[in-house]
């Protein structure tokens, strides 16, 4: 386990922990709701939080669904044997210290009676399943078959190491992942996001594990990626979008935002059109806001790449190049003379 890089687990140490392989098909559907959720949670705006607390709201959520819907609570280590996945490692496999405590802390967030389990999304429980079993006899479109061997059950069967209280660990259950909303979980009638797929985004765990294992990517990274994946499911194609309406549907700062950008691009996560930027133009002119579209986990690098950079004209040169505005439905012509400056995003 390392620090001192912005990360506590190298790739093996994630892999081995949550049970992936560079082969791994383990993916979690995502609700769409949670973007919004998240961005306009009453708790958020009071403490004014940063991008940082909400990105890490959606990838303890991500990592706390994928955990019960895989039954990964604990793991085996060569060294000190059987190991549980409680809050602690969480946090530090979303590259966040487990003593975030107070103010600044993260703890509101993930707590007993925290913003999460506010929202509906998690709540904490004693029990926890060991093993899962799907199956899909029918071929349905948007619907699979799921159940879980819960620690309960078999307790008694278990080796001793194995065989502690389940009091003594708390897990988080994913409300929604199971149930969509409390009517449902009173008449148990399993329809949550583990289930019925329509209105998800599908984020596989080898892009959760490649977002951690970076420094510069981390859970902002993580969840703009998959803001961007959920937008390009809505559109089906690629999504545009101005860095000022980014600003209000992710809660990320704009200079946070650019620079977040730039280093999905630089990983190879995203594309960016960067279409020309031209300043002081009349309130009846508007520029096409720049597309976004992201690419499949084989082909992000860990490497970081150049990135291209927005050009910046004034509206008689744009003009002259036979640039069009948003009205006219039109792709954007330009080349590389005239430039007035080069804007990093």
């Amino acid at each position: 386990m390392t620090i001192s890089c912005g990360t506590y687990y190298e790739e093996r140490e994630l892999r081995l922990m949550l049970d992936v392989d560079r082969e791994s098909k383990h993916k979690i559907y995502m609700p769409n709701e949670v973007f919004n959720d998240l961005v306009n949670c009453e708790d958020f705006k009071a403490r004014k939080a940063n991008a940082t607390h909400i990105a890490f709201a959606f990838s303890y959520l991500y990592l706390a669904s994928y955990m019960y819907r895989y039954a990964r609570f604990t793991y085996y280590d060569i060294q000190h044997g059987e190991k549980f996945i409680d809050d602690a490692v969480m946090y530090m496999i979303c590259n966040t210290s487990p003593y975030s405590r107070g103010k600044e802390g993260k703890n509101y967030i993930t707590k007993k009676d925290g913003v999460l389990a506010r929202l509906e999304y998690i709540r904490k429980e004693s029990d926890y399943p060991i093993s899962y079993n799907y199956y899909d006899p029918f071929g349905l479109i948007n619907y699979s078959y799921l159940n879980w061997t819960m620690f309960s059950e078999l307790r008694d069967k278990l080796p001793e190491e194995s065989n502690r209280n389940p009091k003594a660990r708390k897990i988080n259950f994913p409300m929604r992942g199971v149930y969509g909303d409390e009517e449902c979980e009173r008449e148990n009638i399993e329809n949550g996001y583990f289930f019925i797929t329509a209105n998800t985004t599908e984020i596989d765990i080898n892009t959760f594990i490649f977002c951690m294992k970076h420094s510069d990517i981390g859970v902002v990274g993580f969840y703009l990626y998959s803001f961007f994946k959920c937008m390009n499911g809505y559109f089906r194609s690629e999504y545009n979008s101005s860095i000022e309406q980014l600003v209000i549907d992710t809660g990320i700062k704009s200079t946070k935002l650019c620079e977040v950008i730039k280093t999905l691009e630089a990983h190879n996560m995203i594309t960016n059109t960067h279409n020309t930027y031209v300043p002081f133009l009349p309130q009846d002119k508007q520029i096409p806001a720049n597309g976004y579209r992201t690419l499949d986990r084989t082909q992000f690098s860990d490497s970081r790449k150049d990135v291209a950079v927005r050009k910046v004209m004034s509206q008689a040169t744009y003009e002259k190049k036979g640039g069009k505005y948003v009205c006219d439905n039109s792709s954007i012509e330009e080349d590389d003379d005239d430039e007035l400056n080069d804007i990093p995003f």
